[in-house]
């Protein structure tokens, strides 16, 4: 499962001079791809990002931190996650694969919800060294948590990310609704007698 915009919500509006479309545009720079495959330092990473983009550095570290504190989990997907994983008896893996940097990273795992107990094991791109949508990133995890892609579900908001993911064999969803998702999901790992009983 992806993280961003999957398992959390955010919000781009900040009480700063960066707006929402230039936070964003931000996001998709190759500086801030630097950033999330570990290879530049936050402070560095917000210098490069003031002088590409024409604005003050102390305002785009503020603009962060707001978007950090705005972050929100998905109590729904959560839940469902935890009764996907009861339906299994043990026999369900929850990996996490998210393209986020290493600050982040600690921020979200230091949240009080205990969003990361319905997970196996998450793995930062920041530690990785790897972003989606490049191979590199998956076949790590792939792996390292020894898992058969055939048999491995993805789900992420970005199309891009999900057809990589289907490149090497696994079933991939694209996050675009939220009720779409929640039955593809029941679909495949549910249990399908109860399924029936909440249809009748």
């Amino acid at each position: 499962l992806d993280l961003g915009d999957v398992l959390f919500s955010w919000s781009p509006k900040t009480n700063t001079a960066v707006a929402p479309r230039l936070l964003k545009e931000i996001l998709s720079s190759v500086t801030w791809f630097d950033y999330e495959r570990g290879r530049i330092s936050q402070a560095e990473c917000y210098e490069r990002v003031s002088t590409e983009f024409n604005v003050d550095a102390v305002a785009v570290a503020e603009a962060f931190q707001q978007a950090r504190e705005s972050l929100r989990p998905n109590e729904e997907f959560l839940g469902l996650i935890r009764e996907l994983r009861q339906q299994c008896h043990g026999q369900l893996t929850v990996l996490a694969l998210s393209n986020i940097s290493l600050p982040d990273y600690e921020y979200i795992m230091a949240l009080s919800s205990d969003w990361a107990s319905v997970f196996d094991r998450v793995f930062p791109s920041a530690l990785l060294g790897e972003r989606k949508p490049h191979l590199g990133a998956y076949r790590r995890v792939i792996s390292e948590a020894n898992i058969d892609p055939h048999t491995a579900v993805f789900v992420d908001d970005k199309l891009d990310n999900v057809v990589s993911a289907r490149s090497l064999g696994m079933h991939g969803i694209v996050f675009d609704n939220q009720a779409n998702v929640f039955r593809n999901l029941r679909n495949g790992f549910g249990d399908p007698i109860q399924r029936g009983r909440d249809y009748l």
